[in-house]
């Protein structure tokens, strides 16, 4: 098996299962004020602790939840209505994730003004930022990383826009497929972000959020009062422990493991257009994250390569697993693929896990089944 969808979801690393086994043997509930739970709410703090020393923030400022969409939901949401009195502009790009463009969309509909900015080419224009920041923005949401393209947004230059306005916005970034893989803190320049465990080698099903600890928010899940009464609910031990022990590996190998994957990147990239030539069109950006390329093989649809490959043992994807079922790529529509290279497009994700054999092989057995299919069209 060559596994090559490593934006879709990781293979839990060695670690995060031995802690989520931990995690199960000590089975107490947190919020329990026996032994037991006692020992379970030292359990979640010292991931609390460990995650925020990683992200170089306040513990205080970490929440844990389901995931990425939920973290998503409940910063966008939470913000836009806390300033609704003040400002109802939102800013945000049209190749967002749908855990972000759908309660945009919600908002939207409840009255908020929304502006998309364009990122045809996987880059924002500032320009274009600035002119729409104003006092009526109450709201700004900018992905750090493209999940379909790769595409990596500078946080840094939209948070000196939104200074420079005086707008008094907040600026959330969803930083899911860029958490841990690039060289930026996003603590350091948005009030909050979203990232999952799932994407690093944690196991599906936890998440967490960075909420600067200044800013107070209305829970969107309301209950048993867990996560100082932020989001209610039994914490998921064995996911936050995953998730903690897969921090710690990546953190402690950051260097190695980015320089890795990038290697592994390049080398894709040199061999598909040494094999295939005019037959492959890379659509990636120079400027992107080091685990994703989206490419395409103008002639033959995503899934019937995908098929062919998946025959073979080898995984690949089309587009984000979120917009798997949609009809329409919005993302790849907003980064200006004509409809034939996007109805093509194939995306690899890279983890440190891969070899260069393995980037080898999928090329090698790519071509084959692109000649074999172009052949058969013909």
């Amino acid at each position: 098996m060559i596994y090559l969808d490593n934006s879709s979801t990781t293979k839990p690393d060695k670690k995060a299962v031995d802690a989520v086994i931990f995690a199960m043997d000590c089975f107490g509930n947190p919020s329990s004020p026996h032994g037991m739970g006692t020992k379970a709410q030292l359990m979640l703090s010292n991931a609390r602790k460990n995650i925020s020393s990683a992200l170089k923030c306040n513990e205080s400022e970490i929440f844990f939840t389901s995931g990425g969409s939920e973290s998503n939901n409940t910063l966008i949401l939470g913000l836009a209505r806390k300033n609704s009195k003040r400002a109802k502009r939102i800013i945000t790009t049209d190749s967002e994730h749908p855990s972000v463009e759908e309660p945009v969309a919600l908002l939207e509909k409840e009255g908020f003004e929304v502006i998309r900015l364009s990122t045809k080419g996987g880059a924002i224009e500032l320009d274009e930022l600035r002119e729409a920041l104003s006092k009526k923005t109450s709201l700004v949401t900018i992905m750090h990383a493209n999940n379909e393209t790769g595409a990596l947004y500078d946080i840094a230059k939209i948070r000196e826009a939104i200074d420079e306005s005086e707008s008094g916005a907040y600026f959330h970034s969803d930083c899911v497929q860029s958490f841990m893989k690039t060289n930026v803190n996003f603590t350091k320049y948005c009030d909050c972000a979203s990232f999952s465990a799932h994407k690093i080698g944690g196991i599906k099903g936890c998440g967490g959020l960075f909420l600067r600890k200044d800013i107070k928010l209305e829970p969107l899940i309301r209950g048993g009062g867990q996560e100082k009464g932020f989001r209610s609910g039994t914490e998921n031990m064995p996911g936050i422990m995953a998730f903690s022990a897969a921090v710690s590996v990546w953190h402690e190998s950051k260097k190695e493991r980015n320089a890795h994957i990038s290697t592994l990147k390049k080398l894709l990239i040199e061999t598909l257009k040494e094999k295939m030539g005019d037959g492959v069109v890379i659509n990636t950006p120079f400027d992107s994250v080091c685990t994703v390329l989206n490419f395409s093989v103008p002639g033959i649809k995503s899934e019937t390569i995908i098929n062919a490959l998946s025959a073979e043992e080898i995984y690949v994807s089309a587009s984000s697993a979120c917009s798997a079922r949609a009809k329409e790529n919005r993302v790849l529509s907003a980064f200006g693929l004509p409809k034939e290279l996007s109805e093509s497009a194939l995306r690899v994700g890279i983890s440190y896990s891969n070899t260069e054999e393995e980037i080898l092989v999928f090329c090698q057995k790519l071509e084959e089944i692109t000649k074999k299919l172009l052949k058969t069209n013909n």
